[in-house]
């Protein structure tokens, strides 16, 4: 990885909050369901992820001397116009996910949260993967 030591904690961050999410086994919708802790557990690491991802690209787009980002999914989009990560349309919506949370805060439909723990984690990993390779 050409980036400094900021970028690579912004990943480890990360990665950090899905192990957690994996350590608490949710195989299930209904053990989401029962249990207010995972919930807010999930919600937040997912968040503090994300805002780990939105971190890392701004730092890299200035270090890449670009001008900064109006909004968290224009980043995204900037890293993927320079080829630092790839066309993945799942990045954008991870963003927007992190858009929804925070601002429709006090209600989350759980079965959203179940599916981006079941079926978006490797979303992360894969963003992982390309900032070290870039």
């Amino acid at each position: 990885m050409r980036y400094n030591g900021v970028i690579e904690s912004k990943l480890r961050v990360i990665e950090e909050k899905l192990a957690e999410i994996e350590s608490w086994q949710i195989d299930s919708f209904a053990k989401l369901q029962e249990s207010s802790l995972f919930q807010n557990a999930v919600e937040r690491a997912l968040q503090v992820a994300i805002e780990a991802i939105i971190d890392s690209g701004e730092r890299i787009l200035a270090l890449e001397k670009q001008p900064p980002a109006n909004t968290s999914t224009e980043v995204i989009y900037n890293l993927q116009e320079l080829g630092i990560v790839s066309l993945n349309p799942a990045y954008a919506d991870m963003v927007r996910f992190r858009n929804f949370v925070v601002h429709r805060y006090e209600k989350i439909d759980l079965e959203i949260i179940y599916a981006v723990i079941k079926t978006k984690l490797p979303v992360f990993r894969q963003y992982i993967d390309e900032i070290r390779k870039s």
